[in-house]
């Protein structure tokens, strides 16, 4: 399988589990007293979110670079 393709499809992966992960706290947060309950969820969310996605483009910058 090609690298490039590979870490796309995980970058993929990743926008489709923070998607999920934020939709799920969403609705906890939502049924259990709002940013009362939940007052970080958007921090928490970031800082994920943007981990998450500048490794996978860190490895696709450096796969496409030895090519």
């Amino acid at each position: 399988m090609n690298k490039q393709k590979f870490l796309l499809q995980m970058l993929a992966g990743i926008f489709t589990f923070q998607a999920c992960l934020f939709g799920a706290g969403f609705y906890y947060c939502a049924n259990n007293g709002g940013l009362k309950s939940c007052p970080e969820i958007g921090e928490r969310y970031d800082k994920t979110f943007t981990t998450m996605t500048a490794v996978v483009l860190a490895l696709i910058t450096g796969a496409s670079i030895k090519e």
